[in-house]
């Protein structure tokens, strides 16, 4: 009995394409297209045969797939480039069209201005709701939005990422607590005892309760002698409502010592809750940061792990508009991820690049 040979490359390849095609909606993924970029993926990554009576062929696929892992992934976004924006056949629909069109429908009936956001980010974010609905295209999706507004709910949960936990970074607040600091020993000179902190980007106010507890430790009893607000905004409306409640997991504390759980929170079975004298340093706003609006007057700014999503314009307009709203000598704490803008250098001096603090430049 003959054997036969198979190339396992090929294999491998064509799984890792079906993955990385799973949510792309924004191009062709017709059978056509698919093999030609499995075959523009086989045509740069040398084939590997074995026997197909070979024993243990899954765990020489499997092998070969660690291999050759990083090459084939290069591989597969180069065929899906390439192959996406020169199809043999005629385009029936401009996928970049009808997702304008959804954008603009969203903008529309929510007042959401999505246009400014990553392109790319954002089309993953609706691919998401797309395949639980199991709808593959753009204008159904628009039509299913129209007949049914719920879904705007679900696709706002996943287009507004709120993924955050009590002191994120632990080492940037260390740094934090210092700025803090001064900023008190600068207000009690000046005898100027008012302190107005803008946390843009809340999500579901882990950030707003972490500001307010450092200045609780740091001020004490002499809280009473100073006027502290902190303007948490955001533009998801549900994470505000849940921000207000003011309940958390344990999981997003697992920062929060022993200590500040005592002080600072009521615990109900597995739920902790923020205490009065914490919530009641807080003020809740609903804010699109894309739009002219804006909190003015602050000695700080957090906006950590937002620009992110932001495209260099709007980056820029945004650093512009934390400059305005901020006080002479007020810092600006973005996230880890995040670095300024080549023009926002001349507005704003570093003052821990590591932490990603900076001041304003007057």
């Amino acid at each position: 009995m003959s054997t036969k040979l198979k190339n396992i490359i090929e294999d491998v390849a064509k799984d890792c394409l079906n993955n990385a095609l799973t949510l792309r909606y924004d191009i062709c993924t017709c059978q056509s297209c698919k093999n030609d970029m499995l075959a523009f993926i086989l045509s740069r990554i040398p084939a590997k045969y074995v026997t197909t009576e070979q024993g243990a062929l899954h765990t020489v696929i499997q092998q070969t797939r660690i291999e050759h892992q990083a090459e084939i992934a290069r591989a597969v976004i180069a065929a899906i480039d390439t192959i996406s924006l020169n199809p043999r056949h005629q385009i029936k629909e401009d996928k970049m069209q009808t997702f304008g069109l959804l954008l603009e429908k969203i903008k529309e009936d929510r007042g959401l201005d999505f246009k400014h956001y990553h392109q790319e980010l954002l089309k993953r974010r609706v691919a998401i709701r797309m395949r639980a609905t199991n709808i593959d295209n753009y204008p159904d999706y628009l039509r299913l939005l129209i007949r049914n507004p719920e879904e705007y709910e679900k696709l706002f949960e996943v287009m507004c990422i709120n993924v955050s936990e009590f002191f994120r970074d632990p080492a940037v607040w260390v740094k934090v607590r210092i700025i803090f600091a001064e900023l008190i020993r600068r207000k009690t000179r000046n005898n100027n005892k008012t302190i107005r902190i803008w946390s843009a980007g809340c999500a579901n106010g882990e950030e707003p309760h972490t500001i307010a507890i450092k200045l609780l430790s740091l001020l004490q009893a002499d809280i009473l002698n100073f006027c502290v607000e902190i303007i948490a905004t955001d533009v998801d409306k549900k994470s505000i409502k849940i921000a207000e409640k003011g309940e958390y997991a344990k999981d997003s504390l697992k920062n929060v010592s022993k200590k500040y759980l005592d002080r600072y929170f009521n615990q109900d079975k597995d739920i902790y809750r923020t205490k009065d004298d914490i919530n009641k340093l807080i003020t809740y706003r609903y804010l699109d940061l894309t739009s002219a609006e804006m909190v003015n007057d602050v000695d700080m700014v957090f906006c950590r792990n937002v620009f992110i999503y932001f495209d260099r314009s709007l980056q820029e307009q945004l650093l512009m508009k934390f400059y305005k709203a901020l006080r002479p000598e007020g810092y600006l704490i973005m996230g880890q991820s995040e670095t300024l803008v080549r023009e926002a250098k001349t507005i704003f001096e570093e003052v821990d690049g590591n932490a990603r603090i900076y001041q304003r430049k007057d």
